[in-house]
């Protein structure tokens, strides 16, 4: 039984015990999140209609189901199967429904490149990848930086939520500090500093990156919670023209 009965101690039990185990499920699934992300916004601008299909399937999937319904699913019913931990289901979960979103923001900065590019680059003679992988993706690669932070935040306080999965994570730590101490409101206190210790500086670095977006890129981009409206958090400048559909698809 550890000792926990100074507010050090309380302190000293929530990092060592559930901030750790916060920031490697964070860190994490942020990764997965982003790559598969990646994956999911070049696939609904793929020309081959069976990887638009699938990563609309996903998307749609995985923005219709509650994260807490995911986990629960995934521990109940994928763990036994595959032998997974709590862990590893909890990354899972936190990948799936957090690409859902970030992929629209993704998807949104692919298509903010002009046509006239698009065209430009098939005159010379490029296939639909090169097109992709050497003019598409490295202009679209800023101005989706502050949506990138933004998921990380997400990512920081939705695994919260993985604690009812018995992941060591803080909430967890916070619930077995409150069954020893009997101080819900002092202890619960505490983590929510601690939260906004990690929050506030990300939040931070989201704004600083979103002002630096509008300037080397001309975009103006609002800080949009990606479980709300990932759609509009890279609107297109007046004038802009986005891809038609007709070119994405050739």
């Amino acid at each position: 039984m550890p000792q926990v009965d100074t507010f050090g101690e309380w302190v000293g039990f929530l990092v060592s015990r559930g901030l750790v185990g916060t920031i490697q499920l964070a860190a994490i699934a942020s990764i997965t999140t982003v790559l598969l992300a990646g994956a999911l916004a070049i696939g609904r601008i793929s020309p081959v209609r069976a990887l638009r299909i699938i990563a609309r399937v996903d998307v749609d999937l995985f923005r219709s189901i509650p994260l807490l319904a995911l986990l629960i699913f995934f521990f109940f019913g994928l763990g036994p199967l595959l032998g997974l931990s709590a862990f590893w289901l909890a990354v899972a979960a936190l990948t799936f429904t957090e690409s859902a979103y970030l992929g629209e923001v993704y998807r949104g900065a692919l298509e903010s490149i002009p046509a006239s590019q698009w065209e430009a680059a098939r005159s010379l003679g490029m296939s639909w990848r090169r097109i992709v992988r050497l003019i598409v993706i490295p202009q679209a690669v800023l101005p989706a930086i502050p949506a990138t932070v933004n998921l990380l935040i997400a990512v920081i306080k939705d695994s919260a939520l993985a604690s009812l999965i018995a992941v060591g994570e803080l909430t967890l730590s916070a619930t077995i500090l409150t069954s020893l101490t009997f101080k819900p409101v002092e202890v619960y206190l505490v983590v929510g500093l601690i939260y906004l210790a990690i929050i506030v500086p990300l939040s931070l670095l989201a704004n600083y990156s979103e002002r630096i977006v509008e300037r080397r890129v001309g975009l103006r981009m609002a800080t949009v919670s990606l479980l709300v409206a990932p759609e509009i958090a890279l609107p297109l400048p007046a004038g802009r023209e986005r891809v038609p559909p007709e070119v994405d698809q050739r």
